[in-house]
Parts: C-alpha cells; structure tokens; sequence
C-alpha cells in the first residue's frame, strides 16, 4: 500500500494505480478492525449503563450519524459528478442504513429483527471482508464505508446488550418478505443496470462468497439461501432455548 494524501477525495467507482490499497487483514486493516471493535465495546458499555433517556439520545445519534453518512456519500458523488449506478443504496447494509435509521425513530417488528437476522452481520462482513480493500487507507470513502457498517454492527449490539432488543424466530417471516422484495428489487436493477447488488451475480472478491460460488456454480443462488436458512438457525437458537427456559421457570414458580 501507498500512504498518500493524493488519493483523499478519489471516488471508490474512479481508478486508482494497482499497489495503493490498505490490502484485506494487513496490519492496516487489522488495526482499523481493532479501532472500530473498541469503539463499539465502549458504546455498548456507554449504552447499558445510560438511563431511559440517555438511551434514547444515543440511538438518535447512531442513527442520524448513519444516515448522513451515506446521504453525504450520495451526494458527494453527484457533486463530484461521479455518480454511477453501483453507488445506488440498494446492497444489504444500505438497506441496513435506512433500516436502523425508522427503528431508532420508532422500533417495531419489522426492522428490529431484520437488523438482527440480516444486517449486523452483513455489516460486519462488509468490515471483514471489505471490497474497498484496494483503495488507499487515506481517503475519506474508505473511512466512510468502515464506519458506517461499524455503527449498523454497533447500534445492534447495544440493544441487544441493554435488553431492548430480543429477536424472536416468529418474526423471521417479516424478514424473508423484505429479502424477497428487496433483493428482488436489486436483481432487476442488477438486469437492467448491469450492478451487483446484494451479490447476486457474482461474489465479492475476497469474501467466504467467492469459494461458495466457485463450487456451486449454477447453484450459486440456492446454496446461499441455505445457507442463509443454517445461519438463521445459530442466529435464533440460543433466543429460542432463552424463551423456552423463561417460560420453565416461570411455570415452576407458579
């Protein structure tokens, strides 16, 4: 990688020379991971510790924090008149965005548990396994994706951590409707626009995805959705056992 000031403002859909990215899990990377995860072990720390109110504050803040970001994003690139269909909000985590946004507004069913049973751990992966990898370290996109999916892994894990977050494999069935018309959504924008959104034609390079779809093949797509299906299940389980232990106890007590 280049450390270099000259690559601050370039877009991540303009060219940059081969050799200047940050590189996936180098000692950069590894050391941005390490920042981020102590950032969201404080907030999460912060987080239980705050009364009501101050908790309220605090989601609004994540919230508003992750939507301006990705609202100054989109516009930066129609100002800089390098806008192009790719920058869309329509992958996971953008949806993810919008998502945290109407839930720290008002919480519901809806978005709670798509932000659980989807987008923390897509945000997560993002951070993990970033396809910006090949960008300079030094240039405010770069920093502008890691932190906006750090915020949607953060602002997850302190509701749930504060106990105002309980998922509930009930709900899974609101979650596979917005998955099946948002990524429905996304793969005829992908047909019409030629883009990549959620991943559907093709993996992120450098991701678990790319061996998935090197030995799936033609079945590229069924095979993600069971797998999706398996890690719903490790997701869900421990909550499932929680509630049915509640529900032992208490009627042991009665």
């Amino acid at each position: 990688m280049i450390w270099s000031w000259d690559y601050l403002l370039v877009p991540q859909n303009q060219p940059v020379p081969s050799g200047v990215g940050f590189g996936s899990f180098s000692a950069v990377h590894l050391g941005v991971l390490g920042a981020l995860a102590v950032a969201i072990v404080a907030l999460v720390m912060i987080y239980r510790a705050a009364d009501a109110a101050r908790r309220r504050r605090i989601q609004l803040t994540v919230a508003w924090s992750t939507l301006m970001l990705e609202v100054v994003r989109q516009l930066t690139y129609l100002v800089m008149q390098t806008y192009s269909p790719e920058i869309l909000p329509l992958h996971l985590c953008g949806i993810a965005t919008f998502a945290l946004f109407i839930d720290a507004l008002r919480a519901n069913r809806w978005t709670s548990e798509y932000l659980y049973a989807l987008g923390w751990w897509g945000a997560l992966a993002a951070d993990l396994f970033p396809d910006w990898a090949t960008r300079p370290i030094l240039n405010v996109f770069t920093w502008q994706s890691f932190t906006i999916h750090a915020l949607i892994v953060g602002y997850v894990a302190m509701r749930i951590a504060g106990g105002d977050l309980v998922p509930q494999v009930r709900n899974l069935w609101r979650v596979v409707i917005m998955v099946a018309v948002f990524a429905g959504l996304a793969a005829v924008v992908n047909q019409t626009l030629g883009t990549n959104f959620w991943f559907l034609n093709a993996a992120s390079p450098g991701s678990p995805l790319e061996p998935i779809s090197a030995l799936a093949g033609p079945f590229y797509i069924p095979v993600l959705a069971v797998l999706l299906l398996a890690l719903w299940t490790l997701l869900y389980l421990p909550w499932v056992l929680r509630e049915r232990q509640l529900r032992a106890t208490t009627a042991a007590i009665d």
